[in-house]
Order: C-alpha cells, then sequence, then structure tokens
C-alpha cells in the first residue's frame, strides 16, 4: 500500500514539474466539468482551482496632490475659506514637505489636543491632525500654520508651489519674497 502512495506521489511530483500551475488548474477544471465524482478529483480541484485562483489586486493609491483627509473634504462646501488654507497645509504634510517626520506630526497634535492619539501611521496622524485642525476657528488655524511655516528649513523655500501654498494659507507673500520686492 506505501509503494502505491510513494509511486502515486512520485507521479504527482512529475506532473507538478513538467506542467504549469494555469495548466493544471485547467486540467482539473476539464475533469470537473466533465462530472467526475471521485474524492480524489474532488480534492484535487478544490486545491488546484481555489490555489491562487483570484490575483491580489494592488490598492489604487491618488497622487499625493490629489489625497485630502476627510475632515479637509467636509469643509469644501461648508467653508470653503477654511477649506483652501487646510487642504494646502494637507498636501504640504503629506508630501512631507513640513513636518516630514511623525514624531513632528504627533508633537504638534498633542501641542493642539490633550487627547490626540499618538499611536498611528504617518498618513493617520495627518488625518486626525487635519480634523483637529478643521475643529479650530480660521485665525487660530492660520496662526498655528503660520508658525509652522515660518520654522520650515529647507532648500526649497523658493518653489513656486512652496510660495503659492504659503500665500493662500497666510495670505502674505513668504517673507523671502516680499524682501526681494523691496
Amino acid at each position: 500500500m506505501k509503494s502505491r502512495v510513494s509511486l502515486l506521489a512520485t507521479r504527482i511530483a512529475a506532473i507538478q514539474e513538467e506542467f504549469s500551475r494555469s495548466e493544471i488548474r485547467e486540467a482539473v477544471k476539464l475533469l470537473k466539468q466533465q462530472s467526475s465524482t471521485s474524492e480524489a478529483q474532488a480534492q484535487l480541484a478544490h486545491d488546484w482551482v481555489n490555489r491562487g485562483s483570484k490575483p491580489k489586486r494592488k490598492r489604487k493609491t491618488k497622487p499625493i496632490e490629489a489625497q485630502r483627509s476627510k475632515a479637509v473634504l467636509d469643509l469644501a462646501q461648508e467653508d470653503p475659506e477654511k477649506y483652501a488654507v487646510l487642504s494646502e497645509f494637507d498636501i504640504l504634510l503629506r508630501k512631507g514637505s513640513i513636518l516630514p517626520e511623525v514624531m513632528e506630526l504627533k508633537m504638534l497634535g498633542k501641542s493642539l489636543s490633550k487627547t490626540f492619539s499618538s499611536k498611528s501611521s504617518r498618513r493617520e496622524v495627518i488625518s486626525k491632525l487635519m480634523k483637529v485642525l478643521a475643529e479650530r476657528p480660521l485665525p487660530e488655524i492660520r496662526e498655528v500654520i503660520t508658525a509652522i511655516l515660518s520654522t520650515r528649513k529647507s532648500e526649497n523655500d523658493d518653489s513656486d508651489y512652496y510660495k503659492l501654498a504659503q500665500f493662500i494659507i497666510t495670505g502674505k507673500a513668504p517673507a523671502a519674497q516680499r524682501q526681494k520686492t523691496v
């Protein structure tokens, strides 16, 4: 009896080496369609047809510029001015242009709210931070963001996108640009 099982195992191994997974899967499906009802064929059908038949889909992610926190999106209709300010700030955070470290985001969140949770991913921390900021009045939001932007140290300070974002958020051109125009 054991020699028959060994022989069968050897044949199965040879089939697996000779044929691809998809070919074996198709052959088992063909047997299934022919109404073969043996227990061995049913087991083969289950093992080969169901295993790996559905490829895992990659999660589609929006480009960073298109991502927004739910709290920010909710402001689009009810408070467009606050939406514009927080939307630009949200993009800068997600790109890592400002506060690139998660710890910096968590510290800001904790300084704004005692109940700010710190056990999250960067993306979740940004969303929670946006929710906290969305609940604040616009002048306070601008004050917080202006303080963050003024301490920002980067060689990209002169980028056009940064200048536009700072203008939208604070209502003023960046300090370096104002000095150049004077």
